[in-house]
């Protein structure tokens, strides 16, 4: 992975122990913009293969939604933390 951020199901809940977790954060998916994006992200591939996996996620929406964590490079997070400061203190 380079650059970029993913989303995880762990529906055992053993991904951190699998992960190395040397160059990434997993963060937890609890940031509105963050919910709003990764269920964009599953009713678009929904939309497009029709997947019967997407469609209970969506179904169990609620339930499913404290299963997923976010996988974020820490230098890629670090740049964009970075830039969402300095547009705060540009609209302030």
């Amino acid at each position: 992975m380079s650059g970029g951020i993913a989303y995880v199901l762990d529906r055992d809940q053993n991904f951190r122990i699998h992960c190395n977790q040397t160059s990434v954060d997993l963060v937890s998916v609890e940031e509105d913009e963050d919910v709003r994006h990764l269920k964009a992200l599953i009713e678009e591939h929904f939309q497009y293969t029709q997947s019967s996996v997407a469609k209970k996620v969506l179904d169990e929406w609620e339930a499913t939604l404290p299963k997923f964590i976010k996988v974020y490079p820490v230098d890629y997070r670090r740049v964009l933390e970075k830039r969402k400061k300095q547009k705060e203190l540009l609209v302030a």
